[in-house]
């Protein structure tokens, strides 16, 4: 068995490099990215022209010609708001400039660009690209770490190959985005938290997870109620004082940042993007809210959360360990949340929910195995036993 444990831990990690490889050699580029590049260009005090003129350059030569023309608003096929928005950010500075701060809201990603572009001597391009497929092999050894607590290695193996090269996680490897490192150190901290009990570090990594995504206060908050909640030995004092903590640190990210506020974010994502992001007056209500949570519902029944949700449920009936109860739990509490706040149900935004609906399935597997039934053996010994009791009376 121990010879075959290698093998099956070396299939696995030979199908996670493959997938790493192949979104490296395949990328989803995204408008995302060269705000990010533009924003690690910032740092070093650059003009704008400078800044713009680089960043697209850049583009050019790196990003495939089809691609490339649609990201600058070349392509007749996408709506006319967006393709004209394209457009001007690819001819006016002025105009590149005022979506920068949208995206300087994600600083731990803007200055790991920075690093390697200007330590390491990568192109900004390339750096944006290395990042999450980085981040998604480190993720899947976690995930296989986490799962050979539950069950055997070959199950570990094969549940992991299934998880990392499903569809919503394994375009995390590919978004030139941070949301596959923010999936790694969100999984990691609930694997330091819920699993290894070590509160000191995991708390750290929970909380700088806000640094790279500010939306992963919510997540934060639900993780705190659930360790203060389930008695993992939070005091209410502190619980609280680390949400204040969290809460403040969104405060801080968005001030510094310049960001526009939550209803130019709900205007650009779900109405038009727009020309002037920094000059525009929003409208945004409830008819416009409620329009955008139908299609999110919609989107959302069918595509790929419904199975995954499942898996989770039915471990949960399951009562597994406390730990993947927590993992599973904050997770699902988290979706559904952030899907009716912001309705928008690109999977991106969920890793760390599907990678949770894998390790539910291993935990699944770890019960059963540990609920056999008694076998024909014990069924006669115990009936002998019977027999002889009663023929002493």
């Amino acid at each position: 068995m121990p010879n075959s444990n290698i093998w099956f831990r070396g299939a696995f990690a030979l199908c996670l490099t493959l997938a790493c490889l192949r979104a490296d050699r395949y990328p989803e580029y995204s408008t995302d990215g060269f705000s990010y590049m533009a924003n690690a260009l910032v740092m070093k005090g650059t003009s704008v022209q400078v800044i713009h003129q680089t960043v697209y350059q850049e583009a050019k030569n790196k990003i495939p010609e089809p691609i490339y023309k649609h990201l600058t608003g070349d392509d007749s096929s996408e709506p006319a708001s967006e393709s004209n928005s394209f457009r001007e950010r690819a001819t006016n500075p002025y105009r590149f400039a005022e979506f920068l701060p949208c995206f300087a809201i994600r600083p731990v990603f803007n200055q790991l660009v920075y690093i390697l572009h200007y330590y390491f001597g990568l192109g900004l391009v390339k750096a944006t690209i290395l990042i999450p497929v980085i981040s998604y092999f480190l993720m899947g050894i976690v995930i296989f770490v986490w799962t050979c607590r539950y069950v055997p290695v070959p199950w570990a193996s094969l549940i992991c190959t299934l998880t990392v090269l499903s569809p919503p996680v394994w375009e995390l490897a590919r978004s030139t985005t941070p949301d596959a490192l923010s999936s790694l150190v969100v999984l990691s901290s609930m694997f330091l938290l819920f699993e290894k009990r070590r509160f000191l570090l995991g708390i750290i990594l929970l909380m700088s997870s806000v640094y790279i995504r500010t939306d992963n206060a919510l997540l934060v908050i639900f993780t705190l109620a659930y360790l203060y909640a389930a008695g993992f030995g939070f005091r209410k004092p502190e619980t609280v004082t680390l949400a204040a903590l969290t809460i403040l640190s969104v405060s801080l990210i968005n001030h510094f940042s310049g960001d526009y506020g939550p209803k130019v974010l709900y205007y650009r994502s779900f109405v038009q993007a727009p020309i002037a992001v920094g000059e525009i007056s929003p409208i945004f209500g409830l008819s416009e809210y409620l329009a955008a949570l139908k299609k999110c519902i919609s989107n959302a029944v069918h595509g790929a959360y419904i199975p995954f949700f499942l898996i989770g449920a039915a471990c949960m009936l399951r009562r597994p360990s406390r730990a993947v109860s927590g993992v599973t739990s904050v997770t699902l509490l988290y979706t559904i949340t952030h899907l009716i706040i912001f309705p928008n149900p690109e999977t991106r935004f969920f890793g760390s929910f599907f990678v949770a609906m894998g390790l539910s399935l291993a935990a699944i597997i770890s019960v059963e195995s540990n609920a056999q039934p008694p076998n024909a053996n014990s069924i006669y010994t115990h009936a002998n036993t019977e027999s002889k009791l009663a023929m002493i009376a």
